[in-house]
């Protein structure tokens, strides 16, 4: 039973990924930021830092796969979300080997890791012709204010998360 709760965590987190923009005031949502919230990102860095630090595949493999599925669900393009998230957990996974995981450690993972996720978007988006925004306009206008949303995210759930993976994940994860 225990071994369903990352998966089910994860789809649940996709879902309200998606409503998140629509519960915010119209003075942010219609304003000329951009927050996208990659809480499936923050999830799993927190998933490689207390479930699996020794077995570095497997939050791979969920990020590849729940990568896929904001491809599915959310863009237009596929793959894009699925290489992005996964290439992303693979630099946290390597900055844990360095780092240890308290609050302060994994937000500045976490903000490493959505530098490279968005600068990455922007790059594969500008390369296609989705994008046209100027790194400039891209740093104020969506990175900061993107970064604030997803650390603020981070914050909620640390305590909640880190209590239920660990409790997941018994001291033999999978």
């Amino acid at each position: 039973m225990k071994r369903i709760i990352i998966p089910f965590v994860l789809i649940v987190i996709l879902a309200f990924q998606g409503v998140a923009m629509e519960l915010l005031p119209p003075s942010i949502k219609f304003a000329k930021v951009y927050l996208t919230p990659h809480w499936i990102l923050i999830f799993l860095i927190l998933v490689a830092g207390f479930v699996y630090p020794q077995k570095p595949m497997i939050p791979i493999i969920y990020a590849a796969v729940f990568g896929l599925m904001t491809d599915i669900v959310y863009t237009g393009v596929l793959g894009v979300y699925m290489f992005v998230i996964a290439m992303s957990l693979y630099v946290a996974q390597l900055l844990y080997r360095l780092l240890q995981v308290n609050l302060l450690m994994v937000s500045v993972i976490s903000i490493i890791s959505l530098l490279i996720v968005e600068i990455s978007l922007l790059a594969i988006y500008s390369l296609i012709g989705y994008s046209t925004m100027p790194l400039g306009d891209f740093f104020i206008y969506r990175f900061l204010p993107t970064i604030l949303a997803n650390i603020l995210f981070l914050i909620i759930i640390y305590l909640p998360s880190r209590r239920l993976l660990l409790w997941s994940s018994d001291g033999d994860a999978l």
